[in-house]
């Protein structure tokens, strides 16, 4: 197969320049290709079709009808091409509302990389961060693009447990040490479905089968919410930490549930604010993170 081809759209600034020398260090001049302007994508889409191509786009450096209207057509005319959005987070907090209407809840899940200033060690975060967006294109290669799979859709829990239905509707990625599951999170996840959310959980799956690895994968990507249920065993588990940090590299939402009292927060985790489900009132805990969901549904 091909190499990943990474296309930089967006102005000139000095955000620009610095990510496209960190493409060409990081895979290649002859991988990359920068254009400043919309029109130049599709030519090279056109003459790139049997690559897998990764455009980092730099939205909000555009009008942002024509930017989504240019999305919107590239995604349904060249399916395989994989966008990942090239963002400054408080432009990103502050203008994330000027979208169009219909692309308010989509916005979510498009993977993204974060702009930073000039003293941090940059190029880690730019490879962490398009390592999926590559797997994603390089997948689109091989097999058909990631669109809601029947594989995925086994795990859907919630009103209609259909993506169809609503397919912008906010998805909340439960994950938790199947030790859990019985003692709280099948009545976590039965109790959120009653209250109309949308929950995507892996119990139906055999652990480490091929689909269920598929499943996460397309899960972590289509979720916008993670819930992240807390307990010895699940800090654990590599695959709850490979969740928690792949929403935490994605800037997406992380809520702790502390089911269990565990003995020391991981490094990433210990500025959040979990809710506190081992004490006290619970009905108040659970009306807490009703709350919580609700504000990010909008």
């Amino acid at each position: 197969m091909a190499p990943c081809n990474y296309v930089l759209v967006g102005d000139e600034n000095p955000a620009n320049l610095r990510l496209s020398q960190i493409l060409k260090q990081a895979y290649g001049k002859q991988n990359v290709a920068r254009f400043l302007e919309l029109q130049y994508l599709e030519p090279f889409l056109i003459s790139h079709q049997e690559s897998p191509i990764v455009v980092c786009l730099d939205l909000f450096s555009f009008d942002l009808k024509e930017v989504t209207d240019t999305v919107g057509h590239v995604r349904d005319t060249y399916p395989k091409v994989v966008f990942n959005l090239y963002l400054d987070q408080d432009e990103y907090r502050r203008r994330s509302n000027e979208l169009p209407e219909h692309w308010q809840e989509r916005f979510r899940h498009y993977n993204k990389t974060f702009k930073e200033g000039p003293d941090v060690e940059y190029e880690p975060i730019v490879r962490g961060s398009l390592r999926p967006s590559e797997n994603e294109a390089m997948h689109n290669m091989a097999y058909e693009p990631i669109r809601l799979t029947p594989v995925f859709k086994k795990g859907l829990v919630g009103p209609e447990a259909s993506a169809e239905n609503k397919p912008d509707a906010p998805m909340a990625f439960i994950s938790y040490s199947r030790n859990d599951w019985q003692g709280f999170v099948a009545g976590l996840t039965s109790d959120l479905a009653k209250e109309s959310h949308k929950v995507w959980v892996d119990q139906n799956y055999i652990v480490g089968g091929d689909d269920w690895m598929d499943a996460i994968g397309e899960a972590l990507q289509v979720c916008d919410t993670l819930l992240l249920v807390l307990s010895p065993e699940a800090l654990s588990s590599k695959y709850v930490k490979m969740e928690y940090r792949y929403f935490f590299r994605q800037g997406k939402p992380i809520i702790p549930i502390l089911y269990r009292q565990v003995d020391q927060m991981p490094f990433e985790l210990a500025t959040f604010h979990y809710i506190d489900f081992t004490q006290g009132d619970l009905a108040k805990s659970y009306s807490t993170l009703l709350g919580i969901l609700e504000r990010h549904r909008g």
